[in-house]
């Protein structure tokens, strides 16, 4: 099992890990910002260089081809019948003015006419004598190195007093004169500064030693993106951009030379200026080192207090998951948030005990069949809830318990009734029967007496009006004993509702308590305490539930002799109805005798067959009645057992 850590190395860590992610991070910040921000300034700056030094280094051209306009416009050049001593005289002149190399007049075939001796004797063949010839312009041509010089070649027509082109006139510059330009040029010491044709060919070297090598951008630096720049470059666009020359990262400038075909490129190597950004970078991260370990050892102090804090706490948890509800929580007071947690705990430990000790006090009144008591009002926040479901589970059981005794009263003095009537059923048909009886010896002296029926058949009529009456008292009777009983069955199935809402509640109080044991365990270690009292509830839940089983099979029995009775006293009453039919119908035969004599033996041979059938269903009747009459007993006999399970309850008084 892994090792869990403690709060103090927790908090050590994390704020470590913290502090290094963030030294990580300004770092990271550090170096993209200083990369992004470098690289920015420095082709901005590259690119104003560039621009400057290319109007410097037009400006040095012009400032070349002025002069040789100058010489070009002399009148001694422009007149042909001038001699060419005098020609040269002048150019010998000017020489000595101007740092020229050589300065020589050339014919329009590009032989030299007359000129320094160090001139060579014929231009054609250059590139510049062709742009002369094909602009009749001034033209410059590309540095060349002749006699161990680099020079520079400027040259322009010589025009006659009309205007004609007749000779060019070349004066040929130490390229000294237009290298300090691009030496000035500060780009770091592997900076590349170069001065380009419209193809790319490298015309002037900031390094004159590296002049001589006649090589081309597009050869020595491939690339389809150099080759996208060198083309750009080439169209006489101003730019500045990030290549790779040579596997090295540089940052390159260029813009165009005014009056020329010509590009200046400046490239400067990344890392050259990223030396600064990247010594930075090295210091931050040192500094950041030095104050991770400051830090961490703050948090190591920090973390010791706090762990020392939260110790007291820790520890009265740890008992107080083991139920221990009564030794005193010692209260921190080296910090606000230490002396809040403990003072919390304490006050927690003494609300859950006072808790736990009203609720096992009240569980042990309901277990003991009291339920008379009241909930103590002593419970705060969420503990109502449980104060509330014990007031209602207390409440719903009295009201139950109220409704059970009100419902055995009921079926108590009912069955005392039904009883009574019973007994007064099976005593009328006692008498029912010896009045048959008498009636079947006086029906046998009628056949014998035929002047005495009109007498008996009187008397008949009397004991047929006088059973009559009694058959409409017990149909009657009867009729109120049926209603009776069939009030006791409502009630009965309203005890079995009541019953069933009982088993409900227990139920949800079940319930209730799984809840509160799932809530208590998802609570952890603070959470054991309040386990045990759902536990309690659930015990309570628990005998609830047995003592509503055994409740329910008690009146289940008597739901069902109550059935077996409503049952008989039907039959009952079905049996009064038949015998009201027979009194009727024998008050029916009386009159017949009285008014027809004549008839009499025929009659009274009926009236013998029928008190035969009267008889027996009297015999019936009387069987019906004292079957009733038990049943009524045991109904009463139950309703007892009833009354005393309620009494022992012990009810709040409503």
């Amino acid at each position: 099992m892994r090792e869990k850590k403690s709060i103090k190395q927790i908090i050590v860590f994390y704020v470590t890990s913290i502090s290094v992610t963030l030294g990580i991070v300004l770092i990271l910040l550090m170096i993209i910002t200083g990369l992004f921000s470098t690289s920015s300034v420095l082709r901005d700056s590259l690119q104003v260089t560039a621009r400057t030094a290319a109007q410097n280094f037009s400006s040095n051209l012009h400032m070349l081809a002025d002069r040789i306009d100058n010489i070009a416009q002399e009148n001694v050049l422009a007149d042909q019948m001038t001699s060419d001593n005098d020609k040269q005289l002048l150019l010998d002149n000017q020489k000595l003015r101007i740092e020229f190399v050589w300065i020589a007049v050339y014919g329009l075939s590009g032989d030299k006419m007359y000129g320094d001796d160090t001139a060579p004797s014929s231009i054609d063949g250059t590139e510049y004598f062709q742009y002369l010839s094909g602009t009749d312009n001034i033209v410059i041509g590309k540095p060349e190195y002749n006699n161990n010089i680099w020079q520079l070649s400027v040259g322009i027509p010589v025009k006659d007093q009309e205007g004609n082109s007749y000779a060019y006139l070349v004066g040929s510059y130490k390229y000294d004169l237009l290298n300090d330009v691009l030496s000035n040029i500060n780009i770091g010491a592997g900076g590349l500064v170069y001065i380009v044709d419209n193809e790319g060919n490298i015309i002037a070297d900031k390094n004159i030693s590296d002049m001589g090598k006649n090589e081309n951008l597009y050869k020595i630096y491939k690339s389809n993106k150099n080759k996208k720049i060198f083309d750009s470059m080439l169209d006489f666009q101003t730019d500045a951009n990030s290549v790779l020359l040579g596997f090295k990262q540089h940052y390159i400038a260029y813009s165009p030379i005014a009056g020329t075909n010509w590009t200046l490129m400046i490239a400067a190597p990344g890392n050259d200026f990223m030396k600064i950004l990247w010594g930075s970078v090295l210091t931050s991260i040192v500094v950041i080192i030095v104050l991770q370990f400051v830090t961490r050892g703050l948090v190591v102090k920090i973390a010791d207090k706090i762990s020392g804090s939260l110790s007291i706490a820790t520890e009265r948890l740890v008992s107080l998951s083991t139920g221990n509800l009564k030794d005193k929580v010692v209260l921190a007071d080296n910090n606000v948030e230490a002396e809040v947690l403990t003072t919390a705990l304490s006050k927690t430990v003494k609300c859950l005990a006072g808790y736990i000790d009203d609720i096992t006090e009240y569980l042990g009144q309901l277990s003991a069949g009291d339920y008379s008591g009241k909930v103590k009002d002593n419970f705060d926040g969420d503990f109502i809830a449980i104060k509330d479901a014990l007031s209602y589970i207390t409440a719903s059981l009295n009201e139950t318990m109220l409704h059970i005794n009100k419902a055995s009263l009921a079926v108590s003095s009912n069955s005392s009734e039904t009883s009574g009537y019973a007994r007064r059923l099976y005593d009328g048909s006692i008498e029912q029967t010896a009045a048959l009886e008498r009636l079947d010896g006086k029906i046998t002296v009628i056949t014998q007496k035929i002047d005495e029926i009109n007498n008996n058949a009187r008397r008949v009529k009397k004991s047929a009006d006088i059973a009559e009456q009694r058959v409409e008292e017990g149909k009657k009777q009867m009729d109120d004993m049926l209603s009776t009983m069939d009030s006791i069955h409502n009630d009965m199935q309203e005890i079995i509702t009541i019953s069933h809402l009982i088993e409900e509640i227990s139920s949800q109080t079940s319930l209730l308590s799984l809840n509160a044991s799932i809530e208590a365990a998802r609570a952890g270690e603070a959470g054991k305490g309040f386990a045990v009292v759902a536990q309690q509830i659930g015990l309570l839940a628990d005998q609830t539930a047995d003592a509503l089983h055994k409740t329910g099979e008690i009146i289940e029995k008597v739901s069902f002799s109550i059935g077996q009775g409503m049952v008989t006293a039907r039959d009952t009453a079905e049996s009064f109805q038949n015998i009201k039919e027979a009194a009727e119908d024998f008050s029916d035969i009386s009159d017949s005798m009285a008014r027809i004599t004549v008839e009499q033996k025929e009659a009274i041979v009926m009236v013998s067959d029928e008190v035969g059938t009267v008889l027996a269903i009297a015999d019936t009747n009387q069987s019906l009645a004292k079957e009733t009459d038990e049943n009524a007993s045991l109904s009463l006999k139950q309703a007892e057992e009833l009354k005393q399970i309620v009494s022992a309850v012990k009810l709040k008084e409503q």
